[in-house]
Formats: C-alpha cells, sequence, structure tokens
C-alpha cells in the first residue's frame, strides 16, 4: 500500500527488505526517539527490525493495524501507523515518529493529514485519535495544526524508562475533517 503526502513524500508498507534501512535510521536516532519512544532501546538489530516489520504485516492482513515507512524523495525518514483500527467503533489512533533531522519541514503534519484522510475516505472511520506526552511539544503541534480538538489528559497514561508521563488526547471525526486538496492513495 502507497498513500502520497506530497510530490516528493508518501508513506508505504514495509517488508523485510527495508529492516537494515529501518534499524540504520532508528539506530542513529537513538537518542532522540528515547525521549518519547519506549521500544528504541529493544530494537537492537536488523533482525529485532525484521521480525516487527512482519508483525506490521500481519496486523496489516488482519486490519488492526497500519503501519508505513515514510519517504521523502525517496529516502526513508521515519514511520507513520494507523493502530487500534475498530470496525465496530469506527475507529483508529495515528503514531509517528521521524528522524531528527527531518524535523521541522513539515512531513509529519502532511502524512499526518494524508493518513487521516485516508481512514476517513478509504476505511470509512468515523473517529481518529492521537496521544502525544503532554512535554512533547512537536508531536502535540501536528494535530494542534491540523485541527484535532484537544479531548483530555491520560494522568500517568505512559511509561518511559521508569517515569510516568501524562498523554495528551487528540481527536478528529470525520465530519469535522477538511480534505486535503493533494492526498492521494494506491
Amino acid at each position: 500500500m502507497i498513500i502520497t503526502a506530497g510530490e516528493t513524500l508518501w508513506m508505504r508498507t514495509l517488508s523485510a527488505d527495508d529492516a537494515e534501512e529501518v534499524y540504520r535510521v532508528i539506530d542513529s536516532n537513538r537518542d532522540h526517539l528515547r525521549a518519547w519512544l519506549p521500544w528504541v532501546d529493544g530494537t537492537d538489530s536488523p533482525t529485532v527490525s525484521e521480525n516487527v516489520i512482519a508483525l506490521w504485516q500481519s496486523a496489516y492482513e488482519s486490519g488492526s493495524d497500519i503501519v508505513l515507512g515514510i519517504f521523502r524523495g525517496g529516502e526513508y525518514v521515519g514511520n507513520i501507523g494507523l493502530h487500534d483500527i475498530s470496525r465496530a467503533k469506527h475507529s483508529g489512533m495515528i503514531g509517528y515518529w521521524l528522524a531528527a533531522n527531518h524535523q521541522g519541514l513539515g512531513i509529519m503534519t502532511d502524512c499526518v493529514r494524508a493518513l487521516t484522510g485516508y481512514a476517513f475516505d478509504e476505511l470509512s472511520l468515523n473517529r481518529v485519535c492521537i496521544h502525544c506526552a503532554i512535554e512533547n511539544k512537536k508531536s502535540r503541534a501536528i494535530p494542534e495544526r491540523l485541527g484535532f480538538v484537544q479531548e483530555g489528559v491520560l494522568q500517568d497514561g505512559e511509561c518511559l524508562d521508569g517515569t510516568f508521563h501524562d498523554l495528551v488526547i487528540y481527536g478528529m471525526i470525520r465530519r469535522n475533517w477538511r480534505k486535503p486538496d493533494f492526498a492521494s492513495s494506491v
């Protein structure tokens, strides 16, 4: 699956062939990613990346999760996913990360916009949410920029390196979504 998010920006499902590159980008961004993501230290080899990609493929096939690599000009720069997809609840949750040297360019905003559009238009979901650590201002800026509504805070919603962090919950429902002009999917 490929979802276009801009002229030179797209997201696609990953395969075992991508494992080395996924590992390389994670490994070179450990300190940057570790601050907000609990799985970073466990990703300690390309084999781990390959195994995780296989899990993502199974989740995609079952319809519970869609995890996509983000590519800018053909270069792998991060991941985005639509997780906990519930057909019964017509909902899903977006999560994302981006290599440090690609932040501040609007990449993740464009990708979240495109994936949200895909969730509403192609999957017929009614609700998409995003959870961000309350201290993670860069991550929080994305749903805020896209018009997601801050719906509440999960106290101690995540534990990172033995420290609990509150999570801000952002939500968007289909009727309030502003459809982007450029997003397309294949």
